[in-house]
């Protein structure tokens, strides 16, 4: 295994290494022993890796370079480039060779000792001339291509494309594609980047060649694989949302081949990504079919899935208007964790537009218990309380419809008196059901005002933005908003619970001053594990 500086590749690249050397060993065969100025150039190399001094491995170095350059270089130029690859690959690991750009004397050419010299440019050269001659050989090249310089490259585009420097980021991954073309890194910065300039077509590619290059069977690289089919996805699914026509239709299909690769191999953690990327598809098209297929699995076996999976195509059934689906999924989710907020309110919700207010409304309570100071929470109750007393007064009307016209059936002609008799009954009746739902009605109007008017007087509204259990460790984030007229400071007093409700952790936490009909950003942290949801004390 190469090592340079006495540092190893990091362990992504020590794993792609003992494959890809295990795999070539019978079928690359490469001579490091001809002719003689070949093999003295080897031994530099060893002296070179072996010599703790910067300054002695440089002295080693230059040595090589003189000897793999000199003699008859028709003789085995496939092992002579080898070596110089090499011998390139741990000058760029020397100090002050990093950037790559050095000059002829500095590496050890003695001719023309001022001119520019572009190690990684030679590297490329060199490992080409190897994987030319002998394609089997491109395993053996791979591992030396991807040392510390490549490493080095890529970290910087990264961080340069992380901090908003587009331009160097490019340039920076530019170079490391040089060293090496067959790792997704590179093309992945480049994809960012295009995405970020709204050069479209250009980070489709540039996605799609990342992907192509993410082939290790590495449990890393498969994870970046899917995570790039994942960002393609998306990332086509909105250009596809904006677009008309036949760009709309090419971003689709860019979209349906990344999420459709991705649901074939979804690992342990993107079999929801894909099946809603493949659901917001089905939207996008109208493909009703398409939709109800996506959330099919979880609404014949909801108990097979987890709360995320079950939420994610409840929502999806939801958007495509599919009400009776939705209902059913959220359920299922609600059934699994009945204390999170999310699921509250959209079941709620959904219940109201499908006219279930008997149920609608208990399940609002349980909503205003966990998330108390959230005025929306309030307005559901409010309008289901008002669509209940226009339901309620629409059958008081049809009663008191029927009861007028039977009063003025009785008072006609030629009405026998046995058949008035049975007329004053019924309009007798009526009039029950007109007191009944006159009562009722009355019943919906105050509770509709009641919650009308606590949603109205709430001191502060709380929004959360954030959620993110992991093991030991939950995130939440949110801010309040002051709806008073004074500066206040807010104490929110946080439980984080378990499916069962019990309380696993608490925090305090003190938000504020907040100025009047201002907002500000807050965040809390509950520890333990088993955390799936979280409720808080009404703000006063």
């Amino acid at each position: 295994m190469p090592v340079l500086g006495g540092r190893l590749l990091p362990g992504l690249m020590v794993a792609a290494f003992a494959t890809a050397a295990g795999a070539q060993q019978k079928a690359c065969e490469i001579d490091e022993g001809t002719p003689s100025p070949v093999a003295r150039a080897v031994l530099d190399l060893q002296l070179a890796q072996t010599n703790p001094k910067p300054e002695a491995a440089a002295k080693s170095l230059g040595d090589a370079v003189k000897h793999v350059t000199e003699g008859d270089r028709t003789k085995n130029p496939t092992g002579r480039a080898f070596v110089y690859g090499k011998t390139m690959v741990y000058w760029l690991a020397q100090p002050n060779m990093t950037s790559g750009m050095t000059t002829r004397g500095a590496v050890g050419f003695a001719t023309e000792p001022t001119a520019p010299f572009d190690i990684i440019a030679q590297i490329d050269s060199a490992f080409t001339v190897v994987e030319t001659a002998n394609p089997e050989c491109a395993s053996s090249t791979a591992p030396w291509r991807q040392q510390k310089g490549w490493v080095d490259l890529v970290n910087k585009a990264i961080e340069f494309n992380n901090a908003g420097n587009t331009d160097s980021a490019v340039a920076t991954a530019k170079r490391s594609l040089q060293l090496s073309r067959n790792m997704p890194y590179g093309y992945m910065v480049l994809a960012q980047a295009a995405q970020k300039a709204n050069q479209s077509k250009e980070a489709i590619a540039f996605y799609k060649q990342a992907i192509g290059a993410a082939n290790d069977t590495s449990a890393a690289i498969a994870d970046s694989r899917r995570g790039l089919q994942m960002a393609l996805g998306a990332y086509a699914a909105d250009l596809a949302e904006a677009a008309t026509g036949a760009d709309k239709a090419n971003f689709m299909a860019e979209s349906k081949t990344a999420y459709a690769a991705l649901a074939k191999d979804p690992g342990t953690k993107y079999a929801d990504v894909a099946r809603n990327g493949q659901a917001r598809l089905a939207t996008l098209s109208g493909d009703t079919t398409a939709i109800k297929g996506s959330y099919a699995d979880q609404l014949a076996n909801p108990g097979a899935f987890s709360y995320n999976s079950l939420m994610l195509a409840a929502v999806t059934a939801a958007k495509a208007q599919q009400t009776k689906d939705a209902i059913k999924l959220f359920e299922a989710a609600h059934a699994v964790n009945p204390f999170h907020r999310d699921v509250l309110y959209n079941l709620a919700r959904l219940y109201l537009l499908d006219s279930a207010y008997q149920q609608g409304i208990p399940v609002a309570r349980q909503l205003i218990a966990v998330d108390p100071s959230n005025p929306d929470n309030f307005q559901l109750i409010a309008i289901a309380y008002a669509s209940m007393q226009k339901k309620y007064q629409g059958q008081q009307r049809m009663y008191d419809s029927t009861a007028k016209a039977l009063g003025k059936r009785a008072n006609g002609p030629k009405v026998a008196a046995p058949v008035m008799k049975a007329i004053i009954d019924s309009a007798a009746r009526m009039n029950k059901f007109i007191t009944s739902y006159a009562d009722s009605t009355k019943v919906a109007v105050d509770s509709a005002l009641k919650y009308n008017d606590l949603m109205m007087k709430l001191p502060a509204r709380v929004s959360f933005s954030e959620f993110t259990p992991a093991d030991g460790k939950t995130t939440l984030g949110g801010s309040i908003s002051n709806q008073t007229d004074e500066a206040k400071t807010f104490n929110l007093k946080i439980e984080f619970v378990d499916k069962a409700g019990t309380v696993v952790s608490s925090q305090d936490v003190p938000v504020g001053p907040v100025g009047p009909h201002k907002t500000t950003q807050f965040t809390a942290t509950g520890t333990g594990a088993g955390i799936v949801a979280f409720r808080y004390a009404p703000i006063s």
